[in-house]
C-alpha cells in the first residue's frame, strides 16, 4: 500500500521554499489506490484535493500532464464525493473542504456547477453551524499538500 507514505510525502515535497511539481505524481499514484478499493477516510480527502488541484492549476506547477484527461479528474472528484454524500452533513471538515473547492472552481467538478455552488452555499451554512468560529490552521498541521493549501484558507478573514 502505498498510502500513506509515498503519497504524503510527494505532497510535502511540493510545500515550502524548495517546493517541486510532485503533485501529479502524487495524484497518479491516489488513484493507483482509489481503483484497488482504499475508502480510508484521511486518503479520500487527500485523493478530493488532489483530483481538484491538478485540475485547477497548470502542470508546471503540479507536474500534473494530464495522464488522465480534465474531464475525467471531475468524475473522480465526484465518485469521492459521493463517498462522502450521506454523512457530509456531520463533518465539519469535508463540509469546509469539498464546499471551498466546490465554490472555488464549479465548473471543474464532474455534473452541473449551478448544483455544486448551491452544495456550496450550503455546505458553508452547515459547516459555521457545526463550527461557528472554523476550523484552526493547527487542524491541518502535518497533512501534506492538503493540509498546507487548507490551513492557509482557513485564515482567510470572513472566508468560507
Amino acid at each position: 500500500m502505498i498510502w500513506p507514505d509515498t503519497i504524503l510525502e510527494l505532497e510535502n515535497q511540493s510545500i515550502g521554499e524548495d517546493w517541486q511539481p510532485t503533485l501529479g505524481r502524487a495524484l497518479e499514484l491516489a488513484i493507483g489506490e482509489w481503483n484497488a478499493g482504499n475508502r480510508e477516510r484521511e486518503f479520500r480527502l487527500h485523493l478530493l484535493f488532489l483530483a481538484w488541484y491538478c485540475n485547477l492549476e497548470p502542470s508546471h506547477f503540479t507536474g500534473y500532464h494530464e495522464s488522465t484527461p480534465s474531464d475525467q479528474l471531475g468524475e473522480l472528484f465526484s465518485a469521492v464525493y459521493d463517498t462522502f454524500a450521506d454523512a457530509i452533513l456531520d463533518d465539519a471538515e469535508a463540509l469546509y473542504v469539498v464546499g471551498l473547492m466546490a465554490l472555488l472552481s464549479p465548473w471543474l467538478l464532474s455534473g452541473d456547477a449551478k448544483t455544486w455552488e448551491a452544495r456550496a452555499r450550503d455546505f458553508r451554512v452547515r459547516y459555521r453551524a457545526l463550527v461557528p468560529e472554523g476550523l484552526s490552521p493547527s487542524h491541518f498541521e502535518g497533512r501534506g499538500a492538503y493540509g498546507d493549501y487548507f490551513a492557509g484558507q482557513v485564515q482567510v478573514q470572513g472566508g468560507f
